[in-house]
């Protein structure tokens, strides 16, 4: 199977909607981040389908994934890793130090998938999910909080070289 990323154009952001909703419970809170949040809208296709789609706010350093979904029938086969992989690429390409990526409390899946793209648990937006018409539940947990998971794009980031610097201060001051 043959996969193709790309910038989606402004007249195929409608055929993305349902793929990116896999990400997004909301369809209101999609649309709003599309018009006021995401700065690219990106597509996965295979040589006769639509495969997946994700959006990214690049204005930022770190830059964030803000959704991204793979077509139910197209799981599990490594389609969102492979995306992943791209993301990263073109991030890196665009200077970036670091790239975020946000899931709900009660996404065990997704928890595991970016865990093993190489991201790791940064920090929780609490009560991230306010905006929820009535309490939603996944897995029996209720949605409520965002996991946020960071990927250092650049080895050994300066966070890192910092505390090894704070770390070796405390050392030779002891």
């Amino acid at each position: 199977m043959a996969i193709a990323i790309r910038q989606a154009r402004d007249d195929e952001l409608e055929a993305l909607i349902p793929i990116l909703l896999l990400a997004e419970q909301s369809e209101r809170a999609l649309r709003w981040g599309l018009a006021n949040l995401v700065d690219a809208v990106y597509r996965m296709d295979d040589s006769e389908h639509l495969v997946g789609a994700a959006t990214m706010k690049w204005r930022s350093d770190p830059c964030e994934i803000m959704e991204l979904g793979i077509a139910p029938e197209f799981q599990r086969q490594g389609l969102g890793k492979e995306f992943i992989t791209w993301l990263i690429q073109e991030a890196r390409q665009r200077g970036k130090r670091q790239m975020l990526v946000g899931t709900s409390n009660s996404s065990i899946a997704n928890i595991a998938f970016y865990q093993k793209c190489g991201f790791r648990m940064d920090h929780v937006r609490q009560d991230y999910f306010w905006y929820l018409p009535e309490p939603s539940y996944e897995n029996s947990i209720q949605i409520q909080d965002l996991l946020v998971f960071r990927f250092d794009l650049v080895p050994c980031s300066n966070r890192k070289k910092n505390k090894l610097k704070e770390e070796k201060q405390i050392r030779y001051e002891s």
